[in-house]
């Protein structure tokens, strides 16, 4: 049973992250009433790309990820070319990751110690990473943990929230704004990355990993829009594009360091089932050395933010538009394959055409067509 709440909780791990506390600004200047709509459509969207991921993974043997599914029903030449894909979709998540997550631990620890947000930035990375290199049980047993106590903040946040709270702060909906929110939420919702490492926890009890998959994403899209809406009731106009710093302008400090923790323990979660996933691919798909596979999915992207790539919401956008949406044309297009030619029954059976393939694949092509439009203007 363990193993099951296990399961769960990397997926709520790996779905609350940075995105959470991009989405109160987001609804802010689109408008609250968009908020029921864009997160109850895309979360039922990835939930059937979830579903989608888990049904490739039971009818296939062996342990693969994007990369190495593709390989096996189609060639290697659309091997490399996913490869390329889950690097730039997973190196921007990470990246995020490292940035938010530097400037919550220095928010939190600078007024106790002092020192920069590149120091801690530098000293959460180093954690995390060492929880990647020694493997899934590890990440799974932190993410179990990290996510009872981040529901439990977050109940508190919303409980300190009462007296801060005024309908007043919303606006309605902003028309100019009205697709805004597509990028960030498709980014925000989605969690395929914990997909195979959930089968493999429930490998023993598969009966039980479609009911694992629903729970681990939808009360994420309740507690993501819980969140969103005590955000903006509380801080109204004084909202900021990563929420935190606009609680500063209400709460005290004690709320404040709740919310500081909050944060850390969303972003750490993220990360690790993010930089686990990656690694699998360079061990599980192209065999690569253990060392090697850590190095290729936990210290490039910090080598890459180094380099100057720290364009939060930029990233966050085209992450969430262009390879959320690739990934999922890609996955409905593997199930094709795999529902003609697969190597053992799965125990979860989706139903799919040629006209839910076509209306989901023009839906991601047109967000992500939005989105570049967004970003040159």
């Amino acid at each position: 049973m363990i193993n099951y709440f296990l399961a769960i909780a990397v997926l709520i791990g790996t779905i609350i992250g940075v995105g959470i506390f991009t989405l109160p600004f987001i609804f802010h200047q689109s408008g609250i009433i968009l908020l029921p709509i864009y997160m109850i459509i895309l979360g039922i969207i990835q939930y059937y790309l979830h579903l989608l991921f888990a049904e490739v993974v039971l009818s296939t043997n062996g342990c693969h990820r994007i990369p190495g599914y593709v390989e096996k029903y189609s060639s290697k030449k659309a091997k490399y070319i996913t490869l390329i894909m889950a690097m730039l979709s997973d190196y921007g998540v990470i990246i995020a990751y490292i940035i938010v997550g530097g400037l919550f631990l220095h928010q939190l620890l600078n007024p106790l110690f002092g020192g920069g947000v590149f120091l801690y930035t530098t000293i959460l990375f180093a954690i995390e990473a060492l929880i990647v290199f020694f493997g899934l049980k590890l990440v799974a047993g932190f993410e179990f943990i990290a996510t009872f106590f981040m529901i439990v903040v977050i109940g508190m946040i919303v409980w300190k929230s009462q007296s801060f709270f005024s309908l007043a702060n919303f606006n309605i909906i902003q028309w100019n704004n009205v697709f805004m929110p597509y990028g960030p939420v498709f980014f925000s919702v989605g969690g395929a990355s914990a997909i195979p490492m959930m089968c493999k926890l429930l490998n023993k009890n598969k009966e039980k990993i479609k009911s694992a998959i629903f729970w681990g994403t939808f009360l994420p899209v309740i507690i993501m829009s819980i969140f969103i809406i005590v955000a903006i009731g509380i801080s109204g106009n004084n909202i900021t594009q990563d929420t935190l710093a606009g609680f500063s302008a209400v709460f005290k400090d004690g709320v404040i360091f709740l919310a500081l923790i909050f944060g850390l323990l969303a972003i750490s979660t993220s990360f690790l089932t993010t930089c686990e996933a990656l690694k699998e691919v360079f061990l599980w798909d192209f065999k690569i050395n253990k060392t090697i596979a850590w190095f290729l999915a936990c210290i490039a992207p910090f080598l890459l933010y180094l380099l100057g790539l720290n364009n939060l919401a930029k990233i966050i956008s085209l992450t969430g538009a262009f390879c959320g949406g690739a990934f999922g044309i890609i996955l409905l297009w593997l199930v094709f394959k795999v529902k003609k030619k697969y190597d053992k029954k799965s125990i979860i059976n989706n139903k799919i055409n040629k006209p839910i393939f076509y209306f989901l694949s023009v839906l991601f092509i047109l967000g992500f067509i939005y989105e570049l439009l967004v970003i040159f203007k």
